[in-house]
């Protein structure tokens, strides 16, 4: 199965098996990814896992400039125009299959992460054994821009982190860099933009058994982390559990303190959708109870249908991606008007076929 926007080659190796590379290829769309390109991933997966000669998979994109940005919402915006909720819930079924069944397989998978790796592009690098970075790396789940929330698993990899900076990460959808991602345990190495060809060439050519002694050999420091500076300012403002206090305590730190990740973070609290905002701190203590990334993304999938039906996340998008107006008109329009009865909604999945 091969469609034009991802690439799929099994190569031979000195070592008598296989090396299988997957790239994907649509880089005016920053490597989206569409429902064909991750129904192809499952299928190739299915083939090469019990294929006895292939040893290890490597995900790369087509561009330095993305390895994928996430998944292609300007498709889901259009089936909801259309009023084609089977074509909406078809696309995330696939998106989340194809994250899962990366997740699931039983051989090493390495994503060479240089550039973007954002959404459901940061979901499939989680999936992986193993995640490179490189010092563009732009790491981000910013779902609370368009109206979703931070889907692929992101309550598995983000609740990893210290809560106040999960919250951080999945509220504002804050972007962090390779030395951060490193820190926080998202990404397992870091290699130089200019020897991430260079590396995918020896990871073709090593044996399952040597790649981290590869990473290793290609390793590069990404420098200082800039969270580790920031740690007083978001553990003081992302304490608790209600979203609206956190808000005031980042306006009030703007009022009393000149603090630009403050400012920041107060310009997030009153912009993005707040529905998201109070969707992924419920979420997060869910998430901590599960420990199966087959039932989290079966969650998500589920989170995902009932967001999609919400005005907000085709509001959104029309906002960022459709006129790029920025202009998003959220309902509801302010965070302590989100109600418990509202999110029970939106987590009330009575009736909704499983993932698998």
């Amino acid at each position: 199965m091969q469609t034009p926007d991802i690439h799929f080659n099994v190569i031979p190796n000195e070592n008598d098996t296989k090396v299988a590379v997957i790239c994907l290829s649509r880089p005016k769309a920053l490597n989206a990814l569409n429902k064909g390109m991750t129904e192809a991933i499952s299928q190739h997966l299915k083939n090469w896992r019990d294929d006895p000669l292939i040893g290890h998979v490597i995900i790369t994109g087509s561009t330095p400039r993305a390895f994928c940005a996430g998944g292609d919402v300007r498709a889901i915006y259009a089936h909801i125009m259309d009023q084609d909720q089977v074509a909406v819930d078809a696309f995330f079924k696939a998106e989340y299959t194809a994250h899962l069944d990366v997740a699931e397989f039983p051989k090493p998978v390495i994503a060479l992460g240089d550039g973007l790796v954002m959404g459901g592009g940061a979901g499939l690098a989680q999936c992986c054994s193993h995640f490179v970075v490189s010092e563009t790396t732009r790491f981000a789940m910013p779902e609370s821009a368009i109206g979703l929330f931070p889907d692929a698993g992101a309550s598995v990899f983000y609740g990893r982190c210290p809560r106040p900076v999960a919250l951080f990460l999945g509220m504002i959808g804050q972007i962090i860099g390779p030395a951060d991602c490193l820190l926080l345990g998202l990404a397992h190495s870091m290699t130089a933009s200019q020897n991430m060809a260079e590396l995918q060439d020896a990871l073709i050519a090593c044996h399952t058994d040597e790649i981290e002694a590869t990473l290793r050999r290609f390793a590069a420091d990404p420098g200082p982390s800039l969270l580790a500076e920031h740690r007083p300012i978001i553990d003081h403002i992302f304490a608790g559990d209600d979203v609206s206090p956190m808000a005031q305590r980042a306006a009030d730190m703007v009022r009393l303190r000149d603090d630009a990740l403050a400012a920041e973070i107060n310009q997030a609290f009153m912009t993005k959708c707040p529905m998201t905002m109070h969707v992924f701190l419920r979420l997060l203590k869910i998430a901590g109870a599960i420990t199966e990334m087959s039932e989290i993304l079966n969650l998500d999938y589920h989170l995902a249908i009932k967001m999609a039906k919400r005005a907000d996340f085709a509001e959104g998008v029309r906002a960022v991606l459709i006129d790029k107006s920025n202009d998003a008109a959220w309902q509801p329009a302010r965070l302590e008007s989100v109600t418990e009865q509202m999110l029970d909604d939106v987590f009330n999945h009575r009736g909704l076929a499983p993932l698998r």
